[in-house]
């Protein structure tokens, strides 16, 4: 099938690509040393590279031990690949099983030599077959972990996902080669030809995916800023706004808090012990959704001035009023002049159409337990 197909061209073809992604990604790097994963990504474009660039001794029967090197420096160049990665999402660099796929290609390319020095002797197809074998384990084993850093790391990111998925696209080609070597249907080169050519899509698909998540993580972060309240940093109206559709459903409570005479404090103690009141209110409330007796994380929402929400998924009734008195218990230990909050709850309904009919009912409920005396919860 790949008969005609000029070998050298391909390895030629996917060299040149390697080299100016790799001058991207050194590019990239120089203009911030501090986003290391770059310079990793490169290193292993260039190690690609050399062991592309060598493979023209693989045809050479004496020169065994450099075709099993080269062969290896191709499964070798993804580990780099997954450390930018792991480097990307502040894990660990290396693992024990990262030496696993390497040594499995080395293994598997000498094995038939080894056995043939001791006098035995193997098909005459072992050396491609268990070659492509530790190919298709490294790319198996390192995609799967790109995936599961990248999602760590950009958690409604696409890149990462792309670039693992992408260097498992690599398996199939491996397959075909071992299934054509066993079956006696494929060329000397099926390997290479089939790699090479995999590699005029797929190797740009994954250094393309690679350059999206430092993007996709920038634009996230960007994202978050904006839904952040600038004092207290906890979300703001705009990110109730874009997340509204999601918490409208069965189960979810609403707390709807707000400082009892926070004029008086403004006045009295001036504007910097009323932010500073505002801040830790906004701590408390986080510290409580993190603590609240509910299957998914809590939210606390500034709605503006003294007011604030926290959000509830998946609760119920007895989890917000602890939710709601923990609260009060941890405004009350702040310091340093005494001041307290009220509260109101209410619940999603099935007949509600928005989150303001919640917020509506969880108001009205917060005038009630102002208009009961204050410093108290109200359902």
């Amino acid at each position: 099938m790949f008969i005609s197909i000029d070998l050298a061209t391909l390895r030629l073809c996917s060299v040149l690509a390697c080299v100016t992604f790799a001058i991207i990604f050194v590019a990239l790097w120089r203009g911030r040393s501090d986003q290391l994963h770059h310079a990793h990504w490169a290193a292993s474009l260039l190690l690609y590279c050399v062991a592309l660039a060598g493979l023209e001794w693989i045809y050479l029967p004496e020169d065994v031990m450099i075709r099993a090197l080269l062969v290896t420096a191709l499964t070798a160049s993804n580990i780099l690949v997954v450390t930018g990665v792991r480097l990307f999402a502040k894990r660990p660099l290396w693992r024990w099983w990262m030496g696993i796929p390497p040594a499995a290609t080395l293994i598997g390319f000498l094995l038939p030599h080894l056995v043939r020095l001791m006098g035995g002797s193997l098909p005459s197809e072992s050396e491609q077959v268990l070659g492509a074998m530790g190919l298709a384990l490294g790319m198996g084993v390192f995609g799967l972990d790109i995936m599961r850093q990248s999602r760590r790391a950009v958690p409604h990111g696409y890149g990462g996902r792309i670039a693992g998925l992408t260097m498992m696209a690599y398996i199939p080609c491996y397959l075909y080669a071992i299934v054509g070597e066993v079956l006696h249907l494929a060329t000397p080169g099926t390997l290479a030809t089939a790699a090479l050519l995999s590699d005029q899509l797929l190797l740009m698909l994954l250094n393309l995916g690679l350059i999206a998540m430092p993007a996709e993580s920038a634009l996230a972060a960007l994202r978050e800023s904006t839904w952040r309240d600038g004092l207290t940093r906890v979300y703001n109206r705009a990110w109730l706004a874009t997340n509204e559709h999601t918490l409208l459903r069965a189960g979810t409570w609403l707390a709807h808090i707000d400082v009892d005479h926070f004029k008086s404090i403004n006045d009295r103690y001036g504007h910097a012990a009323g932010d500073a009141a505002l801040v830790g209110l906004a701590r408390a409330l986080t510290m409580a959704t993190e603590e609240c007796e509910t299957r998914r994380a809590g939210h606390a929402v500034r709605m503006g001035g003294d007011e604030f929400l926290v959000i509830m998924p998946e609760a119920s009734l007895p989890a917000a009023q602890r939710l709601a008195h923990d609260v009060r218990a941890a405004i009350s230990r702040l310091g340093p002049f005494e001041w307290t909050v009220s509260t109101g709850l209410a619940g999603v309904e099935p007949e509600d159409r928005s989150f303001s009919d919640v917020i509506e009912r969880a108001d009205r409920q917060l005038y009630a337990a102002k208009l009961a005396g204050r410093n108290r919860v109200a359902a």
